[in-house]
């Protein structure tokens, strides 16, 4: 066994390197998709559009789920139409935030394409 001296070890990167990142469920994901553009990309979408759609699915989700509640008279109604009052308000926010740059013109700042580039 020949034993050799080590000679230029550099201590500053070796104290920074970092452990690779444990691959996440949409690396895995994309990796087996056909076209991994289809995970990956990227949309500007203004905030507001954002926030209905995630109002829009949350209300809609609720309001599915109240239809498992039983209607039992202590605890069922009371839960079935909190559930279903619920549901309904994210829905009609949602809508209001839909219509809100179509209504209500001026009021938050629009995105330039130059800015947008810019960023990425």
């Amino acid at each position: 066994m020949e034993i050799r001296e080590i000679h230029g070890i550099n201590f500053r990167n070796a104290e920074n390197q970092t452990p690779p990142k444990k691959r996440e469920f949409i690396d895995v994901f994309s990796d087996s998709v056909r076209n991994p553009r289809d995970v990956n990309d990227m949309v500007a979408v203004p905030r507001g559009i954002f926030k209905a759609y995630i109002l829009i699915m949350t209300g809609s989700a609720i309001l599915a789920l109240s239809n498992l509640i039983p209607n039992t008279k202590k605890f069922g109604e009371i839960a079935k139409t909190s559930a279903i009052t619920l549901g309904w308000i994210l829905n009609t926010l949602s809508a209001l935030y839909f219509a809100k740059p179509f209504a209500f013109k001026g009021n938050s700042p629009t995105v330039n394409r130059e800015e947008l580039k810019s960023q990425y």
